[in-house]
């Protein structure tokens, strides 16, 4: 509890309090729309260059007072910097474009709101809800005139710089050691230890003299403009936090978005690629060429001698240094190098039904499970080797699968992606018969038996012997007909002409019928009454 309603407050604080007092009493200017005039406090403060750098930007909002037709302009680095004012830069550093929905989105920061008079921000605060950069749920209140902590204030820049699924993807090990590399670490909240560690990672927080981050203490605004200007100046981002350059065409390559101060007079630029042991093994402007970076950057993987990097974690940082040889570096952040690999082959490349098509599929790293889908729709799974990268089917060729030339889809599930490749192979349908005539030899007035097998895929059997046509049934796996010779058939070989059919396709196979006259002296005749 404070004693008097002014305990607690600093002068700089004060001097703020009186000032706005003043200004709510006097009209204000139309300068307070447009970008400030260089401000009159800042000279000789050691954020002085910081503040300068944002200015040029066209990115601070600085307190303008008016008095007897003289504009005088404020920046008052060591006054606290509220939610809105951080909010506020930050919109206007990364670009955002205000917008105005029809229902504001906290009940405390209505359209009228302005963070300096005649400065407006409920639009620019509206863009950043849309964005999501702010851990303020919709409908809830803002505080935005609410001094922001060191603490809050680094969960919001998290957000803004894209780090902030990977911050709350740290161990709970590493949060902890990181925090305790400060005498103080233990005080950061729970809900923003995760953020916090991160920014400590990544040199975005560097802490005070004494080994303290002083999570708890609201941020003054030169404080807020040097945290904004050592890590927005120059920003660099991945298009996907992993690829994978393995060759097969699905996620080879990664782009990197670079984003700079417009207004610094660049002569030079250069981004790099380092291992996690700090080693640089890729940088895309190494002569350092002069000019300004490109808007994108494309990195296959490789480093500079032209190699494919090994799986792993790397980290990515681009800079910029302008005309006064001063120097901006963008934020490290990391990017995953993981080779998922799949290839395959099918054997033999034409299979003829009833023969075994085998079908391998071999993974970089082990997958999880791998499945092969035919003509037919199915997906049938690969069985895998003991350790789960080299994977096997055998299907025995049938007619479940149609005609001639066809693919087969082999996809391979790893943990949260998925592979797939085609493969191609020919369905040879075989349509064969196997036919026999009994007994041969016979002798005339003898009943033969007709007798065929023949392949699944066959629909009718003929047979023709003697100018007769004669169709054959299907009984117990063989196709079966009698016939009976003619009694005064002469002795010699007769063809007999079988005939297989499938559709449209034809197979035929003759058997020749050897007739003894002989077995007719043979038969013995019975006369009954």
């Amino acid at each position: 509890m404070r004693d008097s309603p002014l305990g607690g407050l600093t002068k700089a604080t004060l001097c703020i309090y009186l000032a706005l007092g003043l200004i709510l009493l006097l009209p204000p200017s139309p300068a307070f729309c447009e970008g400030d005039p260089w401000y009159s406090d800042v000279s000789g403060h050691w954020a002085q260059e910081i503040i300068y750098v944002l200015w040029q930007e066209g990115v601070t909002d600085g307190f303008l007072f008016q008095w007897g037709g003289k504009l005088t302009p404020y920046f008052f680095p060591d006054s606290d910097c509220t939610r809105a004012q951080l909010t506020v830069m930050l919109a206007k550093v990364f670009g955002l474009t205000p917008i105005a929905p029809d229902t504001p989105s906290y009940p405390d920061v209505p359209k009228s709101y302005t963070i300096y008079p005649g400065k407006p921000a409920w639009r620019w605060i509206e863009a950043a809800v849309a964005e999501g950069l702010t851990s303020v749920p919709k409908g809830k209140n803002f505080y935005p005139d609410q001094g922001i902590s060191r603490e809050d204030a680094v969960d919001l820049l998290i957000r803004c710089l894209d780090l902030y699924d990977y911050a709350m993807s740290m161990s709970d090990a590493e949060v902890s050691e990181l925090l305790e590399t400060f005498r103080d670490g233990r005080d950061v909240s729970p809900g923003r230890r995760h953020t916090m560690a991160c920014a400590i990672k990544f040199g975005i927080i560097q802490g005070f003299e004494d080994r303290t981050i002083r999570p708890g203490i609201v941020l003054w605004r030169c404080q807020a403009a040097a945290l904004v200007y050592r890590s927005c100046l120059i920003r660099a981002t991945a298009g996907r936090d992993a690829f994978s350059p393995d060759g097969d065409g699905i996620h080879d390559t990664v782009e990197f978005t670079l984003t700079y101060l417009k207004n610094r007079g660049i002569s030079t630029w250069n981004m790099a690629i380092e291992d996690a042991s700090g080693n640089t093994v890729r940088t895309f402007n190494p002569q350092g060429k002069p000019g300004v970076p490109p808007g994108t950057i494309i990195w296959d993987g490789t480093d500079a001698k032209g190699d494919t990097v090994s799986p792993g974690r790397y980290y990515y940082q681009a800079w910029v240094r302008d005309r006064n040889n001063r120097q901006f570096f963008s934020v490290k952040k990391p990017l995953d190098v993981e080779i998922y690999s799949l290839r395959g082959s099918v054997s033999p490349a034409s299979c003829h039904d009833g023969q075994t098509l085998t079908v391998k599929a071999y993974t970089t790293p082990s997958a999880k499970n791998v499945t092969a889908t035919f003509a037919d729709g199915k997906a049938r799974h690969l069985s895998p080797s003991s350790d789960k990268r080299t994977w096997t089917l055998k299907l025995v060729m049938g007619s479940f699968l149609p005609q001639g030339p066809q693919q087969v889809s082999i996809t391979a599930q790893f943990t949260g992606v998925s592979r797939q490749i085609t493969l191609n192979f020919t369905r040879i349908e075989d349509l064969w018969i196997s036919p026999l005539v009994v007994p041969n030899p016979a002798g005339p007035g003898q009943t033969l038996g007709l007798v065929c097998e023949a392949s699944p895929n066959v629909e009718k059997v003929t047979a023709g012997i003697f100018d007769t046509l004669i169709e054959l049934e299907p009984s117990n796996g063989f196709w079966q007909a009698g016939f009976r010779i003619p009694v005064d058939c002469p002795q010699g070989e007769y063809p007999v002409v079988f005939a297989g059919y499938s559709g449209n396709r034809e197979v035929s196979s003759t058997v020749y019928l050897k007739i003894d006259t002989g077995k007719l002296s043979s038969l013995v005749f019975t006369l009954t009454r």
